[in-house]
């Protein structure tokens, strides 16, 4: 795992080379050291076109790479469907891979309870233009369980008013489901205007029913767990190999005996070896 510092805003949508440059310079001016740039695609519009791989590979950052002693970089692609058929070719996609952290976008309560329950990716977030999902109790904690993370976009709060109502009564749904676990925040931002200071956006979780702790990681430790996660989900099942420097020793149930009276006596000798350190040392005088 790559280390990364906060603060964290890990949804700036992908766009022309000089649009991003500015903002990823207003980003390190502002405070924040770990962003993702984001790449959507849209499985609920099927062209019926047969590939290899559906997903669209991550986008070339090299031009970034100016900024990376001053913040780190990674790839981000949010999936938009709508139903359970886009499992299969998740499983089968290699352009998955290169990604460091997938979002699912559901648009129906039955792609909610999916990404909840068996979605194949790190985080669940929202868009103010979907239709309203009901949000229970139950799907809520199984996806707190499978370690996923909920994001709000705060840009869509700045941009809209309508927006900014249905944002705050889904993050509302958040807090009184399953009191606003596994919240983190992200700007979603477009241009430089929608961006806030690190200070702002944990003060603007107040209106979206967080603590003042929740708000404080929500753009700081839960965006570093979600990292590790996606860390976790990327390198699979892994295995390690041992090895012993000197030689093994296997005990019994027959050997308890001597070894109880061995570790007696060790602890007799350590207990003369105390008095003897604390009793004062006698030297000859000679005159």
């Amino acid at each position: 795992m790559e280390i990364t510092r906060g603060y964290y805003d890990l949804c700036i949508p992908f766009s022309d080379r000089s649009k991003l440059k500015t903002l990823v310079k207003e980003l390190i001016e502002l405070g924040y050291r770990t962003i993702a740039i984001e790449q959507t695609y849209d499985h609920s519009k099927k062209t019926g076109e047969k590939r290899a791989d559906i997903f669209p590979a991550p986008e070339d950052l090299s031009f970034l790479k100016e900024f990376e002693s001053k913040i780190k970089i990674f790839s981000r692609l949010t999936i938009i469907y709508t139903d359970v058929s886009v499992s299969h070719p998740m499983s089968k996609s290699v352009n998955l891979q290169k990604f460091h952290i997938i979002a699912g976008q559901p648009k129906n309560d039955t792609a909610w309870t999916h990404c909840c329950s068996t979605f194949a990716g790190d985080m669940i977030t929202f868009s103010p233009d979907d239709p309203k999902i009901f949000i229970n109790r139950k799907t809520y904690q199984v996806a707190i369980n499978r370690g996923l993370f909920f994001e709000i976009k705060y840009s869509e709060a700045i941009r809209n008013s309508s927006h900014r109502k249905d944002m705050i009564k889904v993050s509302h749904n958040y807090h009184s489901k399953g009191k606003s676990k596994g919240v983190l925040m992200s700007s979603g931002a477009t241009n430089v205007f929608e961006l806030r200071g690190p200070y702002d956006v944990a003060n603007l979780g107040l209106l979206f029913g967080l603590s003042e702790e929740q708000g404080k990681n929500a753009i700081g430790a839960n965006c570093r767990k979600l990292l590790l996660n996606a860390e976790s989900r990327r390198a699979g099942k892994t295995f390690f190999v041992m090895t012993a420097k000197g030689p093994i020793v296997f005990s019994s149930s027959e050997d308890e005996g001597s070894d109880d009276e061995d570790s007696a006596l060790e602890d007799d000798a350590m207990e003369g070896l105390e008095i003897d350190l604390q009793q004062p040392s006698k030297k000859k005088r000679f005159t």
